[in-house]
Formats: structure tokens, sequence, C-alpha cells
């Protein structure tokens, strides 16, 4: 994958449109491309793979997560898996959380957030308060574009933000995988207790 850039970002925000077909204008402008220093990968025909097309196909991984992602179209997404979407008739760029499925707007169109990215890097995104960044870029060398960088101990049953709670996942098996997890969690109050059994 190769870096964003202002010229290859130009060609996107001239011809963004909210109402228009937003998997073929990104495939075709900015796809296969990275920034805020290799944390947002930019999803393009073939790369990441298996495409962007593929990616958004509901049967792949969205089907196991039902209607918390099923109204999504994901152009990107960041090293942990996070999905950068839009959604019909919003017209924000919105990350959707790969452990819960909940949705947090930057209260900008994609064009605009990318390029507020591309200029100043994601860290004055809220979402990304919690410390993560700095041990994204430490583990982005073992991380290639057919990967997640998983918190192993998943943050919704209380893992830490430390390098030592991460791993690397196969970025469809990753997201499968969370949904079967929420599945099972989704109902239980804040601060419920879990076992966990090794298999």
């Amino acid at each position: 994958m190769r870096p964003l850039t202002n010229e290859v970002l130009s060609r996107f925000e001239s011809a963004f449109n909210s109402e228009e077909d937003v998997l073929t204008l990104v495939a075709d402008t900015i796809g296969g491309t990275v920034t805020a220093n290799g944390l947002w990968r930019i999803f393009g025909r073939s790369a990441p793979p298996p495409g962007i097309v593929q990616w958004n196909e509901p049967t792949l991984w969205k089907t196991h997560w039902g209607e918390l992602a099923c109204d999504q179209t994901c152009i990107g997404e960041d090293i942990f898996g996070n999905q950068l979407v839009c959604i019909a008739k919003t017209p924000d760029l919105l990350i959707w959380d790969h452990e819960s499925g909940s949705l947090f707007t930057l209260q900008v169109s994609p064009d605009v957030a990318l390029k507020a990215v591309l200029e100043h890097g994601i860290d004055w995104i809220e979402f990304y308060k919690n410390g993560s960044l700095g041990i994204a870029l430490h583990r982005l060398p073992d991380v290639p574009d057919t990967s997640h960088l998983h918190w192993t101990m998943p943050l919704v049953l209380g893992g830490v933000v430390d390098v030592n709670n991460t791993s690397i996942v196969e970025r469809t098996r990753h997201l499968i995988g969370h949904a079967m997890l929420w599945q099972q969690v989704r109902d239980l109050p804040p601060g419920s207790q879990v076992i966990i059994k090794q298999s």
C-alpha cells in the first residue's frame, strides 16, 4: 500500500458527493493508500486484500454482526480493525468500533476528515484518547495489511491498553471472532464478571 498524498486526496475531494457510489470513488481515487503514519488503511480494489468490494459483501463478515454492521459502507480501517464507514443519509465519516459495533462520528464529511488526518494525524480524534496510538505505532512494523492488531484480552472484557495485551490476527477472522464474542456479552450489565473458558 502507498502513502496517501495531497495530490491523490485532491482527486477524491473534487469528486466526492455523499449521494454517489462512495465505494467506486474511493477505489478509483484514494484506494490502496495509508495515512496517519500507516495507522489508517484506505481500501482499494485489491489492497488490503480482498479489496473494497469483497470486504463490503455482507457474507464475508458483516452478517455475523447483523444490524450493527449491515448498513455500513466501509471505506477503510485502522490497524486495530475499527472500520471507517459511511452510512446512507449520514454526511459524516464514522468510526465503527470493532469490539462493540458502536459508531463514533467525526462530525465532518469523509473528504474533510481525510484532509484533516493527512495534515494532522489522528491524535485529535477523541476515539483514540485511550493511549492506543503509541502502542499501534510500536507494533506497526509487525502487522501486515492482511491482519489487525488485536487486544488479546478484549477491552470490552476489561483488557488493558498495553503492548503486552496485543497479538496479530487475520482481518476477517478477527471481525467474525469479535462478533461472536459481542453476541455473548452485549446484554450483560456494566461491570459483570466474565469467566473465559480456555479451549
